[in-house]
């Protein structure tokens, strides 16, 4: 007997009794509903001749043929979403026998929500939850499998038709296919379900996650892109040529090629269609200055920067690809100099929707209603939150371990005429230990008891009215911030972050330390793709 054919009869007798008498072992595939999140399914195929089994692809060396075959189809319902953007489907199945390891496709968060769900998993992008959908399986991992789709047999009403047609191949967005008033429900959910997750936190001792925020700009806002290009190759023709200026893929790392990108404003797109043509005419002409590499290229849609306009804003918008050369945006009522090949946050529509609430929840008065009095920018970049915040606090200072984005945050506190702001240029757990004496002129308020000095050390802050922002890189805040943070023990912690996953592990630890949740903000600041930015907002837990 052929071991397809075995293997389907050995998959139906595990099926329950109602289904096997719906259809036989080679009968066509069919769905039984097990559960609201769980289906059962029959093979789409069987092999009955060796013409079949001859007309299968190539096996990949290294794949492991369980629970699936190699491009094996199955007709699954989408449960859920991870918050990679992968559809999830769960399949009840036999016990796995000893899988060798192998590297897993997606992104430990996501592997985790696998491991973590009852059944087998099968992961299928662009899909939605509550669609019936073909499958093509190419990969099996120890507890889940990775799926290509086929063809949607029922279509979720919140689907939409994608104004990219390279969406499925490119790599950079994962929901076109969805409205966005279900992409930010989904990026609210995973908030929350990451906080119990990874931060392991009981979800009644917390607030519940707020909805998304986002603003009506869901395509042509984001002011930055960098496409790649590979090494030149010779063509049919014997000239050199570059196959693709793009992104990577979403099922490898080969590049796509992206003429246009709908998420990018319409000015770095004009720019692209010209740039690209420069970049195949010099690979042709041999010109590339890295002909023996591939390059990544810059486009930002920014302000002219001029050291004699001050803080002007005269200057026409335009895009600027050298990453050397400097720029400048309006933030609200502040100007911000930086270079264009640096940080700085890439949707300008989003950005004072942010930092409002940064902000406002830096401002709130403390549980004895006394008003805030410092602030402290832990990974400050260019000094967006902390400039952007100081005309309320007394003294503010922001740390960063980037020299050149402290040189640039000192620079916008001057041309705004900001005094009352010092950046420091180090690893963000140095701030508590300093005993190097912030040196500014404080903030004049009407409300001040007494007077500030101008020169004060950081751990000397009244921790009391001590408000700390912390906007870490993505892979979140390292143990000895968090235990410097601790030791110096601040009113209240302000946590953005662009991965909600490492801000719940984070989470934990900073609840353990006597800090209680008093909110939590998602923001959609870049639609069509999984990206998420949290705000939570940390308070002293007192027994009052």
């Amino acid at each position: 007997m052929k071991f397809s054919k075995l293997f389907s009869i050995m998959w139906w007798a595990f099926l329950p009794s109602s289904t096997r008498a719906l259809s036989p072992p080679c009968g066509r595939g069919i769905l039984s509903k097990r559960s609201s999140t769980t289906m059962s399914f029959l093979r789409q195929s069987c092999a009955t001749n060796d013409s079949s089994l001859e007309s299968k692809p190539a096996v990949p060396k290294r794949f492991v043929p369980f629970p699936f075959q190699y491009q094996e189809e199955l007709i699954l319902k989408v449960d859920s979403l991870t918050n990679t953007g992968i559809g999830v489907c769960r399949v009840n199945i036999p016990e796995s026998p000893a899988m060798e390891p192998t590297e897993p496709s997606h992104e430990s968060d996501s592997n985790v929500m696998a491991k973590e769900t009852n059944g087998w998993v099968v992961m299928v992008p662009n899909t939605i939850p509550g669609e019936i959908v073909r499958v093509r399986v190419y990969r099996n991992f120890g507890r889940y499998s990775d799926a290509d789709l086929v063809e949607i047999l029922e279509a979720s009403p919140d689907r939409v038709k994608p104004p990219c047609p390279l969406f499925q191949q490119c790599g950079g967005c994962q929901y076109q296919h969805m409205d966005i008033s279900l992409q930010r429900h989904w990026k609210t959910r995973h908030v929350q379900e990451l906080l119990e997750r990874i931060g392991k936190l009981d979800p009644d001792a917390f607030p519940p996650t707020l909805q998304t925020v986002g603003t009506g700009e869901i395509y042509n806002y984001r002011s930055k892109i960098t496409p790649h290009y590979d090494r030149p190759i010779k063509n049919s023709s014997g000239d050199m040529e570059i196959r693709a200026i793009g992104f990577k893929q979403q099922t490898n790392r080969n590049l796509i090629d992206v003429p246009y990108c709908h998420i990018a404003t319409e000015r770095i797109n004009n720019k692209l269609t010209e740039y690209r043509q420069e970049k195949f005419k010099e690979a042709l002409e041999g010109r590339l200055k890295r002909p023996k590499k591939g390059a990544t290229l810059l486009l930002r849609d920014a302000l002219k920067y001029d050291e004699n306009d001050g803080i002007g804003m005269n200057c026409d918008p335009y895009v600027e690809t050298d990453p050397n050369v400097y720029v400048k945006t309006k933030v609200k009522n502040l100007t911000f100099r930086f270079l264009a090949g640096n940080f700085f946050q890439n949707n300008p529509f989003m950005l004072p929707v942010m930092v409002d609430h940064v902000n406002n929840a830096a401002l709130q008065s403390n549980a004895r209603g006394e008003k805030m009095t410092h602030l402290i920018d832990c990974y400050c970049g260019s000094g967006l939150f902390c400039l952007s915040a100081s005309e309320h606090f007394n003294i503010c200072v922001g740390i960063e371990v980037n020299e050149k984005a402290v040189e640039e945050a000192t620079i916008n506190a001057d041309m705004n005429h900001i005094s009352n702001c010092k950046f420091v240029a180090a690893s963000a757990e140095a701030i508590f230990m300093s005993n190097d004496p912030v040196e500014v002129t404080p903030m004049d308020r009407d409300d001040a008891e007494d007077p500030i000095p101008s020169s004060v050390m950081v751990k000397d802050f009244p921790k009391d009215t001590t408000v700390v922002v912390i906007d870490p890189p993505r892979k979140g805040c390292s143990e000895e911030f968090l235990e410097q943070l601790f030791a110096f023990g601040p009113e209240r912690c302000v946590y953005m972050s662009c991965d909600p996953a490492t801000q719940a592990r984070d989470a934990k630890d900073i609840c353990a330390a006597g800090y209680k949740i008093s909110s939590i903000q998602p923001f959609d600041l870049f639609p069509q793709t999984r990206h998420i930015e949290s705000l939570i907002v940390f308070e002293k837990a007192y027994n009052l």
